[in-house]
């Protein structure tokens, strides 16, 4: 019996600064191009992926090499993939058992009259904190407050940037969203670390956003017609059962996050402690709240307006982000594998070698992306590219996934031709990008403070220091 015969060698061409610049701009290109002529992000990184495999056979790899690549690129994220999906679980019974609505039933309870513009900024972060989604919370309060301030004197477009604003605080800073955890994972950092450290631009921007939102709504006048808003806390507390020991299951996660446990026990003592709450007060069943963790929550209220709030979560709706994970997982092992980011990294460190410059590298690619290619290839992208420079450069990665949520997440509210920014412009009352833009002020201020910040070293971790949060705090230049 003839043994088999071991894969045949295959001569390696040589790394050049040429092949390695092709190897990243190859699938790169091909990645935003597919985005921009309206391809799904997960196809386009699927395609992007062929592309990478065909160079790296091009320089001389054979499959079993490319295939480990792959693997490990794959097993580096793999944790993080399996949090994403607990956390969509956790939004299943979260709703199921009134926590997060009990968290926008109470928000809607501080609307007043005399500070109405920045209400609309601060109730709709607080509702996208709670349900991790910008999207349901401009499709819902949002269009309720765009609705009111007409009443008020307040310019539609004026409030519309308001509530964009606050809604992207929520999709930036809410543990539950998708661009948060992509954010944490794609750099391999805690979660709370993660969001902790843009404690440093958000503060800050937030501060002044509502200064300026108070300034230009504080001429406002009239009486707000209640009516739109009682329709919704109506119809949650008609829907489920409201009390403020449904917060509990968000103080248990908190509260062992802070202690260092590790996100598979705290969000599992999520879902467990939600699924215990939906059982006791909402009456639902135990195989019915198994459903909801699978498939996402489902309810028929009544009222369009909150049946489009709480209906999501689960395992199944995190799958596409997951899938975009783990591709771009396998492209980030093979781009370690053939050397081309070292090679690139290597040429740019010899012309980026101070904190400021390589951030100020992270910035600019992430905002590049984000104009041609949307959220989430500019966060994974420049996260695969520019991770390892930041350890050598002695930068913690949470100051790395700080720059792409400011520049990645934010800028992607007010990139005009954008269908999401223009369909924020629809829904909230007809107003047009042109219109609403120059009042979405979140999205601008952050992208600056992030700059401003890196170059005067506040907030700058070192890569081993303990990551926490001080107004101001920075670590002196000559300290690098």
């Amino acid at each position: 019996m003839s043994k088999k015969s071991a894969p045949k060698s295959r001569e390696r061409r040589e790394m050049t600064t040429g092949r390695a610049l092709f190897g990243f701009l190859a699938p790169i290109l091909v990645l935003v191009g597919l985005i921009a002529i309206g391809a799904e992000v997960t196809i386009a990184s699927l395609m992007a992926l062929f592309v990478m495999i065909g160079y790296c056979m091009y320089m001389g790899y054979l499959w079993p090499e490319i295939d480990s690549a792959m693997a490990e690129g794959v097993r580096q994220i793999a944790t993080a993939s399996m949090i994403m999906l607990l956390v969509g679980c956790m939004v299943a019974v979260w709703m199921s058992s009134g926590t997060i609505p009990t968290l926008l039933y109470y928000g809607m309870k501080i609307i007043t009259p005399k500070l109405f513009l920045p209400i609309c900024f601060l109730l709709p972060a607080f509702m996208a904190v709670c349900a991790g989604t910008s999207w349901g919370s401009i499709s819902t309060i949002g269009v309720v407050l765009c609705g009111m301030s007409a009443g008020l004197g307040i310019p539609v477009a004026m409030a519309a940037g308001a509530v964009i604003s606050g809604a992207f605080f929520g999709d930036k800073m809410s543990p539950l969203s998708d661009t948060t955890l992509l954010a944490a994972s794609s750099v391999e950092v805690p979660l709370f670390d993660h969001i902790k450290s843009m404690w440093y631009t958000t503060i800050p921007g937030t501060l002044i956003c509502l200064v300026i939102y108070t300034a230009l709504g504080i001429r406002a006048s009239g009486n707000i017609d209640t009516a739109a808003v009682s329709v919704l806390s109506d119809g949650l507390a008609n829907t489920f059962h409201i009390s403020p020991i449904h917060v509990i299951p968000v103080a248990l996660v908190l509260v062992l996050s802070v202690m260092q446990v590790p996100a598979f026990v705290a969000f599992g003592a999520g879902i467990g402690s939600g699924i215990l709450w939906s059982m006791i007060f909402q009456g639902r069943g135990f195989l019915e709240n198994l459903g909801y963790i699978m498939s996402g929550f489902s309810v028929e209220s009544g009222v369009e307006a909150v049946d489009s709030l709480v209906n999501r979560g689960g395992f199944s709706s995190m799958l596409s982000l997951v899938g975009i994970l783990l591709v771009l997982g396998m492209l980030s092992g093979l781009f370690s594998k053939t050397g081309v980011l070292n090679m690139l990294v290597s040429k740019l460190s010899t012309r980026l070698n101070t904190p400021f410059s390589i951030l100020c590298g992270v910035w600019v690619s992430a905002l590049f992306i984000c104009l041609i290619g949307g959220q989430y290839p500019a966060i994974a992208i420049p996260a695969v590219a520019f991770k390892d420079v930041c350890d050598r450069m002695d930068i913690h990665r949470v100051v790395l996934s700080r720059t792409l949520e400011d520049v990645g997440t934010m800028v992607a509210a007010i990139v005009p031709w954008s269908a999401w920014v223009v369909g924020y412009g629809v829904i909230l009352g007809g107003v047009t990008v042109q219109e609403f833009i120059p009042y979405t002020f979140l999205p601008m201020i952050c992208p600056i403070l992030a700059l401003i910040n890196n170059y005067l070293g506040i907030g700058l971790f070192h890569k081993d220091d303990k990551v926490h949060y001080k107004p101001l705090w920075r670590r002196g230049k000559h300290e690098y």
